[in-house]
């Protein structure tokens, strides 16, 4: 199950580079993050008035900080960011975040890791490496500091992760997916205020409103659901693996839908991540 979960949640995000890249046109990045936290908000609603505990909020303090972490910051700073990144540096810079969080679990919070979940973490970043060069044919000019914003806001959504499996184990992956989105639009607004305060207007085209229920309520609403549910069955690890999933789900989503050249390299990548997943499963399916 947390394997068709990874899958699944895979297919929501890696299309996520190409529902943005539609609303780019209309809108600032920080406006496009904001209203995906709230469309998310709105579909999280009803789900999270059902299923909410008393005990979701008994550390109130740990979940703003943490969701805060999840999604305001670092899908805020991604989107100013991620303007002066190639795709391929900025799948190779998302790859970091399993290894990032092995080394906060190891190192900080004393959990123990598993020998193959070290080696299967190692595995799928190998295969990104070799999608980076297979879809590389030119050097691509990037700034320095845009790439040390991007591997920054990495880092802190590798760390909430970690944060939330270690101090937030019995909240609600509803509570936790709502609360995220919630704080996300808070966070974000108060930039997109600032850069673009007429953002709304343009949510009057229909195009954007669908683009934006696409975004916000799927790929990022229930996305969230999807991966709180896999840090808390399979380890906060396993769940940032799909940073290794979603460059090929984005690279297949434009073989299918945009007919792009597949390298043939990027088979072989992919066949070095998907080792990795299966890896990373083989103890607990045995």
């Amino acid at each position: 199950m947390p394997l068709l979960a990874l899958f699944s949640l895979s297919i929501l995000w890696g299309s996520t580079f190409y529902l943005t890249k539609m609303l780019l046109p209309d809108f600032h990045p920080v406006s496009i993050v904001f209203f995906r936290c709230l469309f998310g908000a709105a579909a999280l609603l009803p789900f999270f008035l059902w299923n909410k505990k008393k005990n979701d909020f008994k550390n109130l303090p740990a979940l703003l900080l943490i969701t805060l972490m999840s999604a305001g910051v670092p899908w805020t700073i991604m989107s100013l960011s991620i303007k002066n990144l190639d795709t391929t540096i900025t799948s190779v810079l998302n790859a970091t975040g399993p290894i990032i969080g092995m080394v906060i679990s190891s190192l900080f919070l004393k959990i123990k890791i598993h020998k193959q979940e070290i080696i299967s973490v190692f595995i799928g970043f190998t295969g990104i490496v070799l999608a980076f060069f297979a879809g590389s044919s030119t050097a691509n000019e990037f700034k320095f500091s845009s790439a040390a914003l991007f591997l920054f806001s990495v880092s802190v959504y590798s760390l909430s992760a970690v944060f939330v499996g270690k101090f937030l184990k019995d909240c609600s992956v509803y509570t936790l997916s709502f609360v995220s989105m919630i704080v996300g639009s808070v966070f974000s607004g108060f930039f997109m205020l600032g850069i673009e305060p007429m953002s709304h207007e343009a949510l009057l085209n229909v195009k954007s409103f669908i683009l934006f229920i696409l975004l916000g309520m799927f790929n990022s609403g229930f996305g969230n659901v999807i991966f709180y549910y896999l840090v808390k069955s399979g380890g906060a690890i396993f769940a940032l693996l799909i940073m290794y999933l979603m460059p090929f789900t984005t690279i297949l989503l434009g073989v299918f839908l945009l007919q792009e050249p597949l390298a043939p390299g990027t088979l072989l990548a992919l066949f070095f991540v998907l080792a990795g997943l299966f890896l990373s499963q083989r103890r607990k399916i045995k």
